[in-house]
């Protein structure tokens, strides 16, 4: 035992009540070289004071030092005779790991927040100006740059962070295989350079070179057979890109092509619309024209006849064109029209087939949800002239698969101005749900992944614990190792029960109540033999803000009974009981822990004891806004009582 400390890899300080150093292991030296002190000298005054407040306190307490490219966690442990020793582990790892977290998460929201500027921009450049911002803050890089590719095979500088005044917009960059940008396209992955000053695979273009660019990383923008151009971004200092920085500038890049695609069809469909409200104000007036005239000249009524015809084909060209489905019907639901990617794409049916007839007889394309959509978003079109675009599902009859479309709906009036009917366009956004599914199932994912990866941590903490004990020989140290290995699987257990199920909120409360209990049993194999446990529970989900604080004090209250209740081999019992009392708002639940041992000492203040774990509990209870009774008789009771918001 008296060498543990010098063979200790990590570091070991011994302190006075004055904070001066007494003894220091070799690992130690580097904590003391931080602190600019060594063995017999007074440690800085903060340091000092945090002594002085381990020793009033009488109870240790922790901080984090770096030291170089290490992280340590200290802990200050009060001894007799006005002592402290110091104990450092190194977390460095946690540490690099939770960095790596914050940055994948840093990440997602960035990508949330650029499909949020997507759908609230008024233009296409805005978006892609607020979203290369956003690019190069998130990657802490000077430079970010969208470059368009032009016919002629030259790119555009079309958006660009930390440029010259007077580039974005107007800078042409050489587009051959020779220059990063052609590159990036040429090769069809993302092209990572770490060093431009030794690139061999092309030439560093002009626009760099100015900007003392070294290091970056460029994608391509939109499919490899039609793509729109590159996203590039760059740094005046070498820098290695990470996998998750290639993701990261690829989820982008995708978005920024689906929200280009979005913006080219959207355009395209309101060109389209423009037109055919032109091409209708002019046919109207020329069909009114002719109806006067036919009352002044009946014999033209032939000629008129003729040149409405024409109109009506002319109109249902145009519809034709049109390269998504359309179709105009009347306030009763009967088709008076449609075009013919409507009647065959999504009905399988030639127009004379569709037109006159109702909305509810195509009952195998039209499901009872979908029907239901359309009934009331009309409503809302006819009572407040509101167009809002919603999406249906509908069973294309093409090829039997069920797409998600994007509605647009209008209605249309007679010549007296009444409104007589609607008419709806329809976009395929089939690949775009399916996209945000994708998605929505890598952030599943990603949350499942941590509650693993803590749950590996506290594993590691729980066995270091274990390892340490056996070090040493005080029983009052071993218990207060084993006391803390037994917080540390509580806390464990919840995130394997969230690992397991998959949900990242919601805990199985019982089933986690039934692993701890057996888990608590197992960790005092000594002594307990005779020791039953008793479980009554009522299966309950619990959110962690609550079962976390929560599986602490069912852990501290089955370890005071295991340690204190059953001396000297005494038989017993230990009872779990949990239940759950609903009304409107919130859920009432009562916990109790007990057991037919000994008894608690009168002399002894629950509320008010040196015990560390009778603190702890008291103080999770409050936590959680919940109420603790002692219930004395044969043994000793705890019972809890505590609510949880239902919404």
């Amino acid at each position: 035992m008296d060498q543990f400390p010098s063979m200790n890899p990590n570091p070991v300080l011994r302190l006075d009540k004055n904070g001066t150093v007494l003894y220091s292991n070799s690992a130690g030296e580097s904590l003391l070289q931080k602190w600019s002190v060594g063995v017999g000298e007074k440690l800085p005054s903060c340091i000092g004071d945090f002594v002085q407040k381990v020793l009033s306190l009488n109870s240790p307490e922790k901080m984090e030092v770096k030291v170089g490219k290490k992280v340590y966690l200290i802990t200050f442990h009060p001894l007799p005779e006005e002592y402290v020793n110091v104990y450092g582990f190194d977390i460095s790892g946690q540490k690099e790991l939770e960095e790596k977290l914050r940055i994948k998460e840093r990440q997602h929201d960035v990508l949330y927040k650029i499909g949020r500027i997507a759908l609230a921009s008024e233009s296409l450049q805005s978006f892609m100006d607020e979203s290369v911002k956003l690019v190069a803050s998130t990657l802490k890089l000077e430079y970010c740059k969208i470059l368009e590719l032009l016919p002629d095979g030259n790119f555009l500088l079309r958006a660009g962070v930390g440029w010259k005044p007077g580039l974005v917009g107007k800078a042409v960059i050489e587009g051959k295989m020779e220059s990063q940008a052609g590159y990036t396209l040429f090769s069809k992955i993302p092209v990572i350079v770490e060093n431009l000053r030794e690139e061999k695979r092309f030439s560093t273009p002009e626009l760099l070179k100015e900007h003392d660019v070294v290091s970056g990383m460029s994608v391509t923008i939109g499919n490899r057979e039609n793509p729109f151009g590159v996203l590039g971004a760059h740094s005046t200092k070498k820098r290695k890109f990470t996998g998750e920085d290639t993701y990261f500038l690829n989820s982008v890049a995708f978005m920024i092509a689906e929200v280009i695609k979005r913006r080219s069809a959207e355009e395209e469909l309101k060109q389209h619309r423009e037109q055919l409200e032109e091409l209708i104000k002019e046919r109207t007036s020329e069909l009114t024209k002719a109806n006067e005239q036919l009352s002044r000249e009946i014999a033209g009524r032939k000629q008129v006849e003729k040149a409405l015809q024409n109109n009506v084909n002319f109109l249902e060209t145009v519809l034709d064109a049109i390269p998504a489905p359309i179709f105009y019907r009347d306030l009763d639901y009967i088709y008076q029209g449609c075009n013919e990617m409507f009647a065959s794409y999504i009905l399988g049916l030639p127009k004379e087939k569709v037109i006159g007839h109702s909305m509810y007889e195509f009952t195998k394309e039209f499901s009872e949800e979908m029907t239901r959509i359309s009934e009331y978003n009309d409503r809302m079109l006819l009572k407040e002239g509101i167009s809002l675009p919603h999406e249906v599902q509908i069973r294309c009859a093409e090829d039997g698969i069920i797409r998600d479309f994007l509605v647009h709906k209008a209605t249309y009036s007679n010549v007296a101005g009444d409104v007589i009917g609607i008419v709806g366009v329809l976009l395929d956004i089939t690949k775009r749900k399916k996209a945000e599914q994708a998605l929505l199932k890598t952030e599943q994912i990603r949350k499942k992944e941590i509650h693993h990866r803590i749950k590996n941590n506290l594993q590691v903490i729980s066995s270091l614990l274990s390892l340490q004990a056996e070090h040493f020989s005080d029983d009052k140290v071993k218990e207060a190792f084993q006391d803390s290995q037994n917080r540390v699987i509580s806390m464990s257990l919840i995130h394997e029960e969230l690992y397991k199920t998959g949900d990242s909120e919601n805990l199985d409360f019982t089933a986690y109540l039934q692993k701890l209990a057996k888990e608590l049993i197992q960790s005092y194999k000594i002594g307990t033999e005779d020791i039953r446990l008793k479980l009554d529970l009522e299966k309950v989900s619990l959110g962690m803000d609550t079962a976390i604080p929560l599986g602490i004090i069912v852990s501290e209250l089955v370890s005071n009974s295991l340690k204190h209740a059953f001396p000297r081999g005494r038989n017993g019992e230990i009872q779990i009981k949990f239940h759950q009392t609903e009304n409107d708002d919130t859920s009432q639940f009562t916990l109790t822990v007990s057991d037919d041992g000994v008894g608690m000492p009168e002399k002894i203040d629950f509320r008010n004891t040196p015990s560390l774990g009778l603190q702890l509990v008291n103080a999770l209870v409050e936590q959680i806004n919940g109420s603790i009774e002692l219930e004395k008789g044969v043994g000793t009771g705890f019972r809890i009582k505590f609510k949880e918001n239902s919404g």
